[in-house]
């Protein structure tokens, strides 16, 4: 009988089959090589957030990786599993017995929708009137239902907040399996300018929030002429 692999192992075996290096995995982690190195050698466990961003590309089931090093600690002996009480603590707690949280997490687009109508005291027929959809089409976010990519960017600048953090918490919510879904590398265009230019956009979503609106328009237009420079050298190429 095969033995079951344990989770650095899994993420050691994506990470050839995608075959990057580890110095990749640490810049789109976040984190140094070395700790990267530490976790693929079995020598630590992520951290919550750094968790999240695995199970987001790798398209992992988040839960299924807590539970898995929540049962690999558990099996240590007593002085080793003493060791890891700071990585048990900052991993979300859990069922060991294998079941899944019920409707749409605590962590969920429709849990923070609804968090926020509750909250203001909002009708659902206004926030829906903000968003360009009907009442019963917002009820279905709130109840769990992953909007496309327009409507999520409306969410995003209605409730000023970041589009690629709620595109990564869709994409921990749909993920079915602790096993890569993608064929290849899983981070297509993930070059270092590619990389530069993530970093960018993230940037200038968080600054461009905070200007005026007619500093907002000039900026929207200088952004379009980039795009059309863009489609230019690609056709020219």
């Amino acid at each position: 009988m095969q033995k079951p692999r344990r989770f650095h192992e899994l993420l050691r075996e994506a990470r050839e089959r995608a075959r990057q290096s580890t110095e990749v995995m640490g810049i789109l982690l976040n984190i140094e090589e070395d700790h990267y190195r530490a976790i693929e050698d079995g020598a630590a466990f992520p951290d919550n957030e750094t968790l999240r961003r695995l199970c987001m590309m790798l398209e992992w089931n988040l839960y299924d990786a807590q539970r898995l090093i929540n049962n690999e600690v558990a099996a240590r002996p007593g002085s080793a599993r003493a060791g890891d009480e700071a990585a048990l603590r900052a991993l979300q707690s859990v069922p060991l017995d294998g079941t899944a949280p019920p409707g749409p997490g605590r962590d969920s687009l429709g849990a923070r929708l609804r968090e926020v109508r509750e909250t203001t005291g909002q009708l659902v027929d206004i926030i829906a009137m903000l968003l360009g959809i009907t009442a019963e089409q917002y009820r279905r976010l709130e109840a769990g239902e992953p909007p496309g990519d327009d409507l999520l960017r409306r969410i995003s600048m209605v409730y000023d907040w970041n589009y690629l953090d709620l595109l990564s918490l869709l994409r921990t919510e749909q993920a079915h399996a602790l096993q890569p879904h993608r064929i290849g590398s899983p981070y297509p265009g993930n070059s270092v300018q590619g990389l530069r230019l993530k970093s960018l956009v993230q940037e200038l979503e968080s600054l461009f929030a905070s200007l005026p609106e007619r500093d907002q328009q000039f900026v929207l237009t200088q952004l379009e002429l980039v795009r059309e420079t863009m489609r230019k050298l690609r056709h020219a190429s």
